[in-house]
């Protein structure tokens, strides 16, 4: 039986099976020369982990451009929390079925009697936990206070703020940032990036390139370099 549209209309569904979030002002960055699509697309990289410098690089902006779109647009930064919060889910559904997998492997190696895999299986279950107890320790709740060994005392722990995204849009740092090097930052316009450093950046019929970085050539280009 066919479920009712109406039924769900009311219904709030998780951040990653929503759609992306429409930007407020109708764009993730107002204002900016390049594409949207190159904004979305910018958003994806960073929330893959790419750096600043390759997303710029990739884009065809200067680093002082997409620096200027994180800190002013909170629409842009809403779509890289979503981006990040999808990749997450896909992330979890993926471990799932990486551990079937790895059971599987388990269970065929313990089969075939591979030795190493059989005692790391039976460590990781406990089995050799009885042997490996000592015996006929002395009581030491029965001896004097002043023969009884000194208890190392516990290194304190050290807590390291993580970078959560509880709050969609916020800066994700550390630090907080300086509220005056924020300002010289968005009072500078747009600029592009350096030419020829990927394709369609010196191909101008190409409007919406694939903001993969690509491989780096690590070939030696000073007088080090091989001849041909």
């Amino acid at each position: 039986m066919p479920v009712d549209p109406r039924t769900l209309k009311d219904d709030r569904f998780p951040c990653w099976a929503e759609e992306p979030p429409v930007p407020s002002e109708g764009s993730l960055v107002p204002g900016s020369q390049f594409h949207e699509e190159q904004w979305i697309m910018a958003a994806g990289m960073l929330a893959r982990g790419n750096s600043f410098l390759q997303v710029s690089r990739a884009m065809g902006c200067s680093r002082t451009t997409l620096w200027r779109a994180y800190y002013g647009s909170k629409d842009f930064r809403i779509r890289v929390w979503w981006e990040r919060e999808a990749l997450n889910r896909e992330a979890e559904l993926r471990l799932s079925s990486l551990r079937a997998l790895v059971a599987e492997q388990i269970e065929r190696l313990v089969s075939a009697g591979d030795p190493s895999t059989v005692r790391w299986l039976a460590e990781r279950l406990g089995l050799f936990a009885g042997l490996d107890t000592p015996r006929d320790l002395p009581d030491t709740k029965t001896q004097p206070p002043g023969l009884q060994s000194p208890r190392p005392e516990d290194p304190p722990a050290v807590t390291v703020p993580e970078l959560d995204d509880d709050v969609p849009g916020a800066l994700r740092e550390r630090t907080p940032p300086d509220p005056a090097m924020i300002a010289a930052i968005l009072a500078r316009p747009e600029a592009e990036g350096p030419k020829g450093v990927f394709p369609w950046t010196a191909n101008e019929h190409e409007p919406y390139p694939n903001l993969n970085p690509g491989p780096v050539s690590r070939r030696a280009a000073g007088p080090f370099s091989r001849r041909r």
